[in-house]
């Protein structure tokens, strides 16, 4: 069962999926009686701070789960959280000072 787990895709398709889940949850648990995920999606963009809510939801987000495989001994799958890592790292430089 540990070898299923521990391969650097399935971290990769969690470190893809877990930051998005994570601005989700924020909007859930702040934002829902206030304003509908379209509202809060468009304030994002017109405040320009969609960049920075993408960081938090990547960093705060992937770090959980990069810790945990780490400490359990699954370093292939915590390999692929740091990639999804990097990746968004990348898209969110992009997005902020427009290589």
């Amino acid at each position: 069962m540990k070898s299923k787990i521990n391969s650097t895709i399935l971290g990769l398709i969690i470190g893809l999926f877990v930051p998005v889940l994570s601005i989700l949850l924020a909007y859930v648990v702040r934002f829902q009686d206030e304003l509908s995920i379209k509202e809060f999606i468009d304030s994002l963009l017109i405040y320009r701070v969609y960049t920075k809510v993408m960081a938090l939801g990547v960093y705060f987000g992937n770090i959980v789960f990069f810790f945990l495989f780490i400490k359990t001994d699954l370093l292939k799958a915590a390999r692929g959280v740091l990639l999804a890592t990097i990746l968004y790292s990348f898209a969110i430089m992009v997005f902020r000072f427009g290589f």
